[in-house]
């Protein structure tokens, strides 16, 4: 079994460093943004990579344990994103997917148009 941080080209020492600003970040409860900004001020190149890898792994651990069907929910839709790329190939689940994320932010956009 590999250890990830070597993967990464990381000392022991460096990973210790990392997963203990994770843990902060974790219990600063910091927001995405937040949270990247402390890490881009702190690290950079596989560092950095390697502490959002972490930082993503965690949170999507603990937002299955707090929510399974929500979880569930986000697997299915992996399940069928797969499906897409196996049976359409890459371009058309990037089109699919461009298209749905632009569905979203254009969702977004009408309701703060609602509000005002």
């Amino acid at each position: 079994m590999n250890v990830l941080y070597r993967e990464f080209g990381l000392t022991a020492k460096d990973a210790a460093e990392i997963t203990a600003d994770v843990v902060e970040i974790i219990r600063r409860k910091l927001s995405d943004e937040e949270a990247i900004e402390f890490l881009k001020s702190r690290y950079e190149g596989n560092k950095l990579h390697f502490a959002i890898l972490m930082v993503g792994r965690l949170i999507g651990m603990s937002f299955a344990l707090q929510d399974p069907e929500k979880a569930k929910a986000i697997v299915a839709d992996f399940a069928r994103l797969i499906k897409i790329l196996e049976e359409k190939g890459r371009e058309e689940l990037v089109r699919t997917l461009e298209k749905e994320i632009l569905e979203e932010v254009y969702e977004s956009v009408e309701k703060l148009k609602s509000y005002m």
